[in-house]
């Protein structure tokens, strides 16, 4: 039998990071008087920063899209090493799928450093064999391209890999990779089957380790 993997998306799937991001999109983009629907930013989770921006500001111009990112970004900072936190069955569910032997990986659309500083940050890089962030060569989600290529680094097949996340993006670029979905249940994620359809439906993260083995 080949090896398995399950890839995990990091902003709100295992690391509960969602306040502090509609706390920084909102201060960045009001800065230049624009004010945030936090459903439409919540609909928008899971695609790259500079994305969420433009489709929020409503603006093409690159220009005023890298000064709120500049904003958000100085929030981030401010702010990250004292409001984010683990969700509280992320180490188990880590450190268990370990225990069983699946090669694990992060595939997240933010960028690569900032998803290694955050890892180490919570000391939970250990139990990764892959980091992917976005890079300029790999489209991001909802594209499948850096779960293909993560998949491709680990020599592990796309009918024997998981990928667990918590929006639409996260499935949507799931089911192109061909890989099975697992949608973890958070409160901005409820509109997620109406558009795609997960493998499987936890409640809370930890039941992952009752539906693969």
């Amino acid at each position: 039998m080949g090896s398995k993997a399950v890839l995990f998306d990091l902003d709100g799937t295992i690391v509960d990071s969602v306040p502090l991001i509609l706390k920084c999109y909102g201060e960045g983009l009001s800065r230049h008087g624009i004010n945030v629907d936090k459903d439409e930013l919540l609909s928008l989770m899971g695609l790259p920063t500079w994305q969420v921006v433009a489709e929020l500001a409503r603006s093409k111009e690159s220009l005023v899209i890298n000064e709120i990112i500049k904003d958000i970004f100085s929030c981030f900072s401010n702010y990250w090493q004292n409001e984010l936190k683990l969700y509280p069955d992320t180490v188990k569910v880590l450190s268990e799928l370990k225990r069983r032997g699946f090669k694990l990986g992060v595939v997240t659309s933010s960028e690569q450093e900032h998803a290694e500083i955050m890892l180490n940050h919570f000391n939970i890089s250990k139990y990764f064999d892959i980091v992917q962030g976005r890079v300029d060569n790999l489209r991001p989600k909802p594209n499948p391209d850096m779960i293909i290529h993560v998949l491709n680094k680990l020599s592990v097949a796309n009918t024997d890999a998981f990928y667990v996340g918590d929006t639409l993006y996260d499935c949507a670029a799931s089911v192109s990779a061909g890989v099975k979905f697992i949608l973890v249940m958070r409160p901005w994620g409820t509109g997620v089957m109406s558009k795609c359809k997960p493998w499987k439906v936890l409640k809370e993260l930890t039941d992952i380790l009752n539906v693969i083995s």
